[in-house]
């Protein structure tokens, strides 16, 4: 029989074609896990804001201190870090008439965790931006209003700030201004 003759070139390829390696194996596998790894760590974070698991969250407490200071005692949308006067006032003295005259928000006087859905405890604090410790010590603010001037304590709070030993505590702070003066908003969730 006449056999059949190769070409050098076939013969180079029939000696450099070679199979998958343990080394290729091992680097795709590793890129593979470590990509598999960063999504298992990574994907359930991006769902944390819509989950209602619990209540100290940051998320909510920063949605209560962007609710408090941009839309309930905002003076005008516009200027959502400066707050109305008679609106502060009606809100830290739960006066629902007050709020009615000054033509605040229908729930000025409700109180915080029902009005933005939470089942936990809502501390706000209306304090000075160097006062340590807000939540214990807070002093009184005497806020001018056009329906007369106002002494109220700066705190507005639906339980005991002082019995949250042991429970998870989430902070949120805004600066906030009543009246030209500057004042920070702390929030308080657990």
């Amino acid at each position: 029989m006449w056999g059949r003759r190769t070409a050098p070139s076939d013969r180079r390829r029939q000696t450099t074609a070679r199979a998958q390696t343990p080394i290729d194996f091992a680097v795709g596998a590793s890129v593979f896990l470590l990509t598999l790894a960063f999504v298992i760590a990574f994907v359930p974070t991006l769902f944390d804001p819509f989950s209602a698991a619990s209540t100290a969250s940051p998320v909510v407490s920063d949605r209560v201190a962007a609710g408090v200071a941009g839309d309930l005692l905002a003076a005008s949308p516009a200027e959502p870090g400066v707050l109305s006067p008679a609106c502060t006032v009606a809100f830290l003295g739960s006066n629902a008439t007050l709020g009615t005259d000054a033509d605040c928000h229908p729930d000025i006087a409700a109180d915080p965790a029902t009005q933005f859905g939470i089942d936990g405890d809502v501390q706000v604090v209306i304090h000075p931006p160097d006062q340590r410790n807000p939540s214990t010590n807070a002093s009184n603010l005497s806020i001018a209003t056009r329906h007369g001037r106002f002494d109220v304590e700066p705190d507005r709070t639906t339980a005991d700030p002082s019995d949250v030993a042991g429970e998870d505590v989430t902070v949120s702070q805004r600066l906030v201004s009543i009246g030209g003066t500057q004042y920070r908003l702390t929030v308080r969730v657990w």
